[in-house]
């Protein structure tokens, strides 16, 4: 089956721009409301240890600092959510500039995606 191809005109560029910004708001939104569950949860669990007095071994403090890395890496997808969209409506009319922009965007996010790791991986 061969599917017939649209020209990429005005009117289409400007309906592909419009459905990548509200691919990118949404990632944006599920990503804050994941990076506030952990949150919570992380506060939940420093709250018990820290109330009941137990001692932790390194096993609990490092699933901790896994806590922390996910939010750190939450923040990072975010962030590169809100660039692309940003990249959309200033070069929306010029696909090759956008996509440099976005190519651009990817590499910073990679870098925080390292960056941001520490040694759960």
């Amino acid at each position: 089956m061969q599917v017939m191809q649209t020209p990429l005109n005005d009117h289409n560029r400007e309906k592909v721009c419009d459905v990548l910004d509200t691919i990118f708001e949404h990632i944006d939104h599920v990503q804050k409301d994941v990076s506030m569950l952990n949150f919570t949860a992380m506060e939940k669990i420093n709250d018990f240890i820290f109330s009941s007095g137990i001692d932790t071994d390194d096993e609990v403090f490092v699933a901790l600092q896994h806590q922390d890395i996910l939010t750190q890496q939450l923040t990072a997808i975010s962030e590169l959510a809100q660039s692309l969209k940003k990249h959309i409506h200033e070069v929306s009319d010029d696909f090759d500039t956008l996509e440099s922009k976005f190519l651009y965007a990817l590499e910073i996010a990679k870098a925080k995606k390292e960056a941001y790791r520490g040694n759960a991986f």
